[in-house]
């Protein structure tokens, strides 16, 4: 019907458009490389997607990590774990939120107590 959001993509990709399941693979594709770039610069052990499109659950996971494997050349970048945010669309502002909390050299004031 002409959906171009990820919801509507893949609804379109479970009904069979190979159009729409292509896009979910050329996006994986797309994504699997960036990771495995991003995993070999900053050996992060974890990737996380979030917003709409992790919404899509194996559409695009399925390929996403096929094509990983094929990215992940060094041995620690083989062993990412990729997985779907379970915040959401919040995911990347809560864990920014973390870091920045973690490498925060003293607490932050207790905004109560004012």
């Amino acid at each position: 019907d002409g959906d171009a959001t990820a919801v509507g993509v893949a609804a379109a990709a479970r009904a069979g458009d190979p159009v729409a399941v292509a896009s979910f693979e050329r996006a994986a594709q797309a994504l699997a490389a960036g990771i495995a770039a991003t995993a070999t610069l900053v050996e992060i052990d974890i990737a996380v997607i979030g917003g709409g499109v992790a919404g899509a659950g194996d559409l695009l996971f399925a390929p996403l990590r096929t094509a990983l494997r094929r990215y992940a050349t060094l041995s620690f970048v083989q062993g990412l774990t990729v997985v779907p945010a379970v915040m959401g669309n919040d995911a990347g502002l809560v864990g920014a939120a973390a870091a920045a909390l973690a490498t925060t050299a003293r607490p932050l004031a207790d905004p109560l107590s004012r």
